[in-house]
């Protein structure tokens, strides 16, 4: 099999609801976790790896790769240093076939199932999304940010604003111009971060993908197994589908701290994991772990302007990501 590192700088408190990451990472024998952090955070697992070095180490790590001054102020930035990982952290990456780099807010389903052998000789890089994407470890793939098409690396470098080089607009576009094969399907869940009732984000999704399953107004998902499953109702008829992962982004999930001593069980609700290996035999049910509400859609909406204007303030007043 094709061994898989996903590498996740992360510098301050690991966040809490990480723990369902681990938990599901846990069943994903092929891939391996290398996470580099400040914290004394621990966690027994024969896939993790923890680094621990300083924000302003890893800086000068990857200053000393170029030959001019980059710009690297604050944690988040380094999501613009993506895909370059390949690059910065070879030394740790000689026994992988393909690295990546993923968020913590995700949830893993099998991903064996969905990356299969032959997918993984086929493709030079699989997704093109910042929550998620692999590279094939070679020379000239680990350097291919630095292609002349498209961003300039040395300008996303040199400067403080989010450029979000690690995406469709930066780096995909480097791939899709030279020839790279990119496998580019919609296995995964991606949850629309301004909504409270869970739902697909559609934004840069192909309309040959926005189909009729592609979202329902009633589902509802659970991990079992290592599996991520979805539970939809279309005219009163259940359906259920898998996906590799779930992500999602800017919720705050309440996770058991023994989640992993948990039964291979769980609920992924609005808000929180709950082991509850109920079965879902209607509409009501699903809903009850998809839940619908006036008041915390407004909050989200809330959320979503404040966001946005203050992600604006940063990026043309204050010149920064």
């Amino acid at each position: 099999m094709n061994k898989i590192c996903l590498i996740v700088p992360y510098f301050g408190d690991i966040p809490q609801y990480s723990n369902l990451f681990f938990k599901s990472l846990s069943n994903n024998k092929n891939i391996d976790v290398l996470l580099f952090t400040d914290t004394d955070f621990e966690l027994s697992l024969k896939n993790l790896r923890i680094v621990h070095i300083t924000f302003q180490e890893l800086v000068h790590k990857i200053q000393s790769l170029f030959d001019f001054k980059i710009v690297l102020n604050a944690p988040y930035k380094l999501c613009d240093y993506r895909p370059a990982y390949g690059l910065i952290f070879k030394d740790y990456l000689k026994d992988y076939d393909f690295w990546g780099y993923c968020d913590l807010d995700i949830v893993m389903g099998d991903f064996d199932k969905f990356l299969t052998p032959e997918i993984l000789e086929k493709y030079d890089k699989i997704y093109q999304h910042g929550h998620l994407s692999l590279y094939k470890n070679t020379d000239d793939i680990n350097r291919e940010f630095m292609s002349s098409y498209g961003m300039d690396y040395k300008k996303v470098f040199t400067t403080s604003v989010n450029c979000v080089f690690d995406e469709l607009f930066g780096i995909q576009q480097k791939f899709d111009h030279d020839n790279y094969k990119t496998y580019k399907s919609w296995d995964f869940f991606d949850v629309d971060p301004w909504k409270y009732h869970l739902t697909r984000v559609t934004s840069n999704v192909p309309q040959n993908i926005l189909k009729k399953d592609f979202d329902f107004k009633h589902e509802c998902f659970y991990w079992k197994n290592g599996h991520l499953c979805r539970i939809a109702a279309d005219n009163m008829n259940l359906s259920n589908s898998e996906y590799i992962y779930f992500h999602f982004q800017k919720r705050k999930y309440i996770v058991p701290n023994n989640i992993q001593s948990c039964n291979d069980f769980l609920y992924l609700t609005n808000d929180e994991c709950l082991e509850e290996p109920k079965i879902v035999n209607n509409v009501c049910d699903i809903d009850k772990y998809n839940k619908f509400s006036s008041f915390q859609q407004i909050n989200f909406y809330l959320k979503k302007e404040i966001f946005i204007w203050r992600r604006r303030f940063n990026k043309y007043i204050l010149k920064k990501g």
